[in-house]
């Protein structure tokens, strides 16, 4: 559908988004009017990664220091967008080559409201998911495999995939292509939900708050 980057001169920046203080409500304001695009262009689901964009860190796929620790390096405008976004009805998700999804399900509970946390949808790289994915392309499927040779997931579209089929058995929504948005620090995942007729946009190592006005104008073009 089309592929969309930040630009790469930005304006001065009015809050971090890794900062803990809360925005202010013009700032807060270019979120709202970015996800009223969203649903205005149609998108039905919005998916985000996990490592360096829902948090500021790369958690090396797996993580041993505890809840807590993790959940401090989330970014507050990708907490909000996730809750924003579920607010105004559109499907939300993380997907992910983390192989911890209990892991980032707790964390999302730390950090969002009990009834917001609940809806988000959490594909990450489990032995389950991956032992399904080389089953689909005929690679095998024993468990010390699947420990052993990832299969090849194509970006993030398998767990695309797996989401909105979730999201079909559970409330019976048939989500198309051009219904999707992913947003991912890594510009190969980018580039091949672009090829997939997907939006996706490059969320960039100094995303905040302001940010999404520039989302919302790429979106527009």
């Amino acid at each position: 559908m089309c592929c969309v980057f930040p630009c790469t001169k930005t304006k001065t920046r009015k809050m971090a988004c890794s900062g803990s203080n809360k925005p202010s409500k013009q700032v807060r304001a270019k979120l709202d009017s970015f996800v009223v695009a969203l649903t205005k262009k149609g998108i039905k689901l919005l998916a985000l990664d996990f490592d360096k964009t829902f948090i500021d860190i790369h958690s090396g796929g797996m993580w041993d220091e505890g809840v807590d620790a993790l959940a401090s390096h989330v970014r507050p405008c990708m907490r909000d967008l996730l809750e924003t976004a579920s607010h105004k009805g559109l499907f939300v998700a993380i997907v992910t080559y983390h192989r911890q999804g209990w892991l980032i399900k707790e964390v999302l509970h730390k950090v969002l409201p009990k009834k917001t946390a609940n809806k988000v949808y959490v594909q990450a790289n489990t032995l389950e998911f991956l032992q399904q994915q080389r089953t689909s392309t005929g690679s095998g499927s024993s468990l010390d495999s699947v420990r052993g040779l990832f299969p090849d997931l194509n970006g993030k579209q398998a767990h695309i995939a797996s989401v909105i089929n979730e999201i079909y058995n559970q409330h019976n929504v048939a989500i198309k292509k051009n219904e999707i948005i992913l947003m991912d620090d890594d510009i190969n995942n980018v580039r091949i939900a672009s090829s997939f007729g997907h939006y996706a946009f490059v969320v960039q190592q100094n995303v905040d708050y302001s940010s999404f006005e520039s989302f919302e104008t790429m979106l527009l073009l």
